[in-house]
């Protein structure tokens, strides 16, 4: 580690440092803007969440560790990019955060009781400008948006009491796409698939699961069952092109059986 980094006291100090470093003499960091950053940052939060799945099914905590250390930075260049506007600097985000935590949080700090209600009546008191319970929800993944506009409208009472009438209502989309799909028509098909795609993660909400985290491990899943039906293949010779689905669909089994003691038990 260079001196100039490497003699600062804290690692807090350190982290701040090497921004700087970075930011005047790497050519890469250097022509980087706050647009410019977002898809990496993107990118970075799915490896985290990667990372995690494995610390909690894997015992893995390497990854966990360097890919925190990833988001970090960017939070820190972020704030870089802020102080050198002369807007804000790092100590400034962190302190904002605690302030804010400490405001959120009167049953810890003040006496009074935990209740999720409050805690949403503090949020939406500190953002008392929207027009809209719609308003200043983030450009997530449309899962993950989906679950967050149900959860903004549960607010004033508009939800389904149960998870089970969620799935009656799911029958009654499901319906409807068959007849959008017997109908050829489709722009309706397409409507109709993102109300079952809502509506389903409307369900997973009711049974707290979330929707977004459940296909990401089922991409994962998919993903290592077919490279272990690939090995299976070439082990035996075989080509995939030159397969019929029958055959495909053996080799999945197969694999699926194959990859059954690596894979968490969740996702058996």
């Amino acid at each position: 580690m260079p001196d100039r980094i490497k003699n600062k006291d804290h690692v807090y100090d350190k982290l701040k440092a090497l921004m700087e470093v970075l930011r005047e003499e790497c050519p890469w960091d250097r022509a980087q803007t706050l647009s410019s950053l977002r898809r990496f940052t993107i990118e970075e939060t799915y490896e985290l969440l990667e990372a995690i799945e494995r610390a909690e099914t894997q015992d893995a905590w390497d990854a966990l560790r360097n890919e925190l250390g990833d988001l970090l930075l960017h939070i820190a260049f972020y704030a870089r990019l802020a102080e050198e506007k002369q807007r804000f600097d790092l100590d400034e985000v962190i302190d904002t955060l605690i302030d804010k935590m400490i405001r959120r949080h009167p049953h810890v700090f003040a006496d009074a009781e935990h209740e999720h209600a409050r805690w949403e009546a503090i949020k939406d008191e500190e953002h008392r400008e929207r027009r809209s319970l719609m308003d200043g929800i983030p450009p997530l993944p449309a899962l993950a948006y989906a679950r967050k506009l149900q959860q903004r409208a549960s607010r004033v009472g508009f939800d389904w009491p149960k998870a089970r009438d969620v799935l009656d209502k799911l029958q009654e989309e499901i319906t409807e796409l068959h007849q959008a799909y017997a109908a050829n028509e489709s722009l309706a098909i397409e409507q109709e698939l993102g109300d079952v795609l809502f509506t389903l993660v409307n369900w997973a909400r009711k049974c707290n699961i979330d929707a977004e985290l459940a296909l990401m491990s089922s991409n994962r899943k998919f993903e290592r069952r077919f490279r272990c039906l690939e090995a299976l293949a070439e082990h035996d010779g075989k080509a995939l092109t030159e397969m019929d689905l029958d055959q495909l669909e053996d080799y999945y089994r197969r694999a699926k059986l194959a990859c059954a003691m690596e894979e968490p038990s969740r996702e058996r």
